[in-house]
């Protein structure tokens, strides 16, 4: 996986909004996985149509942060993610 990595969710992931915060649960496995507001962003971007890079783009402007440490953040975070069955790529 890389920045150019386009991600979807996963048919086999549910989730619900607490607070800002995403609960993500794996409807096989039962595994849960929580983030706060900005992975909830992230999740919520995730169309399968544009890139890591593209979403980190998004989010730095946003945040007024660094797009590339955005970038690193959420390939660490979308690395979890895919390990745990609950994104795929595109």
């Amino acid at each position: 996986m890389d920045a150019n990595t386009k991600l979807k969710r996963s048919t086999n992931a549910t989730f619900q909004i607490v607070a800002e915060e995403a609960i993500l649960i794996h409807l096989n496995s039962g595994i849960y996985f929580s983030l706060n507001k900005v992975g909830t962003e992230f999740w919520n971007m995730l169309d399968g149509e544009q890139t890591i890079a593209q979403h980190a783009a998004t989010l730095a402007k946003k945040y007024e942060v660094d797009a590339a440490m955005v970038t690193s953040d959420l390939l660490e975070l979308a690395g979890k993610m895919a390990k745990d069955d609950l994104v795929d790529s595109v």
